[in-house]
């Protein structure tokens, strides 16, 4: 069992006031057998009222809306949480019936959202791929492990060279990425495989030498018959377990990005976004310090003509490590 100290802060600085700022946060992490929510405090720049509900993949999600003009705008997540040593599948059920199984789970509608494949993965090229990959001995399980393997070996993480509209096609051919696109293609590969898979936002500790700390992480879930949900970081090459604190679950990244919004305004928008999570309360802990960015730099010339959804997402840029 580990117990966490977490703080997610993300600053936007406009170039000049914006109004109506909107979002949508999924910053509350789980709360289960799993994982332990012990303390959870949200605070927002102007104290705007924050609604949440629980969404189709059981996340729970904020929503507000801060009127008033601000050219600044601070969303700040303190968490402590205790993860539960993680319990390994049980492999006594014979292999073929773990696999007749997930056949079954092809006519359930609530695995169809994580079974669908894209085209690119679902052609002849994918099909032979994957029945190379994979033995007779094999349970899902250990199936499941190799295509993690796969990945870990076979891409090189780089960052700078993808973003957050990259898409897994882009990043097979690239083989070069971050978490978020490892484990994008990983999904690729499960769902191909008819093996129910989900994307994980959330966060990893810098144990050991893992790679996506100080930052957002991201890892795949896969189904296991008779088990449940399983996290598996191709990243790190290893189970999500102790060391991995979930967030939100979706279909994939759009489902369960931590922060997402719009605001009224033709103004230029920074983003900074700072993390600290450890086993113990530090100095900085409710102090995160940010690069001193005054609103007086950030020129306009280049506004956006039309803050429209989709293009305040793709200022933000909000790619995971």
């Amino acid at each position: 069992m580990k117990r966490y100290f977490l703080s997610h802060s993300t600053l936007y600085k406009y170039s000049n006031s914006v109004i109506e700022s909107t979002n949508r946060i999924y910053l509350y992490p789980f709360n289960d057998l799993q994982q332990q929510l012990v303390n959870f405090k949200l605070t927002v720049t102007g104290n705007p009222n924050i609604y949440t509900y629980l969404d189709e993949f059981n996340n729970r999600v904020g929503f507000f809306n801060y009127v008033p003009p601000h050219d600044s705008m601070l969303i700040n997540a303190q968490a402590e949480i205790i993860v539960k040593e993680l319990r390994f599948p049980d492999e006594q059920t014979p292999i073929s019936d773990q696999w007749q199984l997930l056949d079954q789970l092809t006519e359930d509608i609530n695995y169809l959202p994580f079974l669908q494949a894209g085209q690119y993965f679902s052609s002849i090229y994918f099909k032979k791929l994957l029945k190379d990959l994979k033995s007779h001995e094999d349970c899902v399980f250990s199936y499941a492990k190799k295509l993690c393997d796969y990945i870990h070996n076979n891409f090189s993480y780089q960052k700078g060279i993808t973003n957050v509209f990259s898409t897994p096609e882009q990043i097979w051919n690239l083989k070069s990425g971050v978490c978020q696109d490892f484990t994008n293609v990983l999904i690729e590969l499960f769902r191909a495989s008819q093996i129910p898979s989900r994307y994980v936002s959330g966060y990893v500790y810098a144990k050991d030498g893992m790679v996506g700390a100080g930052a957002t992480h991201a890892w795949a879930e896969v189904f296991i018959p008779n088990y449940g949900w399983l996290g598996l970081d191709p990243t790190n090459n290893c189970l999500a377990g102790e060391y991995h604190i979930r967030l939100a679950v979706g279909r994939n990244y759009n489902n369960c990005s931590p922060v997402k919004g719009v605001f009224k305004g033709n103004e230029k928008q920074h983003m900074q976004v700072k993390v600290l999570l450890d086993t113990s309360k530090k100095k900085d802990y409710l102090n995160l310090k940010f690069d001193d960015i005054k609103t007086s730099e950030l020129s306009n010339d280049t506004a956006l003509s039309d803050n429209t959804y989709q293009k305040n997402l793709q200022i933000i840029q909000q790619q995971q490590q």
